[in-house]
């Protein structure tokens, strides 16, 4: 992998050196907050974007539960985040990426070159986010864009104790078009390198390809997908089905041992509807999972459950939004990798808040969740600040 991280390296300093121009730093008008998220393709033709941006998320937060210790590693439980978007274009070349730094970590997220061969397609070369995760391609690590403090539990990252993998590294291929009546399709193919399951001090958990740092062997191909349909050509809702297939390997011995396996096959299903209207924001989202535990010469045992969440949004007057969600995961308390690694995957949760949105882009959310996870019943009260530059 290490000829494949230099070639890429190359790619990208050569695209930032030919993108460079005083179109390049323009600034782009502030996404809504909020569900509206960042669902649109950047850099496509007719998207009435401009040719560059640089745009800086801030976030604090504080909690205290009814656990006395947190871990403190994880990114949604560290008191400071700072999330810096790029994005540039030059004729049909693109050049777009995402670094994330936190009190608990520094990363790039995403760090992607890309092309539009034809209006409206987009086909990227890097790091990305795999399409077959509703929450994540809405709204990424930016917390100002998501009108919630948390994330669903099943779409959590990789160094969260996430379950299923997020960032592959390969190519990724996006396109929409229109269809009769104003409606449209959308649909994105993410094929590339995934996750390892391996140990970090005393810490399990899926380890992806990062940009910054080594990554040992034991990386196998993911295959991830998402098609939609849009009841507006270019609005914010949307409707369609998600998939993933990912095979990981097992680094770490003791992992092995516990899961009587050397790799982990991991595929799953889904269907989501996001409705983004003046009265209310609704995102609904349903996966099955089934996961393989493969070890040479000895049966396959199998596992499979269902894991999903309802997200409602209602914007009140004075710049409140007031939310709730409901999370469920039946059947995964049995699962053998999500008890080694998931311990805070919810199996069943509700989650309320009331945010504010305040002059400059800024916002406040205060959040409480009452919820029963892997590790046990578990409450919380969460307050944030949130804000986006410029």
């Amino acid at each position: 992998m290490s000829a494949l991280r230099q070639i890429s390296t190359g790619l990208y300093l050569v695209l930032a050196a030919l993108l460079r121009s005083p179109a390049a730093l323009a600034d782009e008008p502030a996404p809504l907050p909020g569900m509206v998220g960042m669902s649109g393709m950047p850099g496509m033709s007719g998207s009435a974007r401009p040719a560059g941006n640089l745009e800086l998320f801030l976030s604090l937060r504080g909690q205290t539960s009814s656990k006395e210790t947190e871990p403190p590693d994880l990114d949604e439980r560290t008191w400071g985040v700072g999330d810096l978007v790029f994005a540039a274009e030059r004729g049909r070349l693109r050049l777009m990426g995402e670094y994330n730094l936190s009190t608990a970590e520094h990363d790039f997220e995403r760090l992607q070159v890309g092309i539009e061969p034809v209006p409206d397609t987009l086909v990227w070369l890097g790091r990305f986010h795999q399409p077959g995760s509703a929450w994540n391609n809405e709204f990424h690590h930016g917390p100002y864009l998501q009108t919630a403090i948390t994330q669903p539990s099943i779409e959590l990252w990789e160094d969260e104790d996430g379950l299923l993998p997020q960032h592959l590294v390969g190519a990724l291929a996006e396109s929409r078009w229109p269809i009769a009546g104003g409606h449209g399709l959308q649909a994105a193919v993410g094929l590339g390198y995934g996750s390892v399951l391996a140990r970090d001090g005393s810490k399990d958990g899926f380890d992806p390809i990062g940009v910054l740092e080594s990554s040992g062997a034991g990386h196998h191909v993911s295959t991830t997908a998402q098609f939609a349909f849009q009841p507006t050509y270019l609005g914010p809702s949307s409707g369609g089905l998600l998939f993933s297939h990912h095979l990981s390997g097992i680094r770490d011995p003791g992992m092995r041992a516990s899961l009587h396996a050397d790799q982990v096959d991991q595929q799953s299903l889904g269907a989501y509807i996001h409705i983004v209207g003046t009265r209310s924001h609704w995102l609904a989202v349903l996966y099955r999972i089934q996961i393989r535990y493969d070890a040479p010469g000895a049966q396959s045992p199998s596992e499979q459950f269902s894991a999903g969440y309802l997200q409602v949004e209602l914007p009140l007057p004075h710049r409140l939004t007031f939310y709730l969600r409901h999370e469920t995961s039946p059947g995964a308390a049995d699962s053998r990798l999500a008890k080694l690694i998931s311990d805070d995957l919810v199996l069943h949760g509700n989650f309320a808040g009331l945010r504010v949105d305040l002059p400059h882009q800024q916002a406040v959310t205060l959040e409480v969740s009452r919820a029963t996870m892997i590790e046990g019943p578990l409450n919380r009260l969460r307050l944030q600040w949130s804000a986006a530059f410029p």
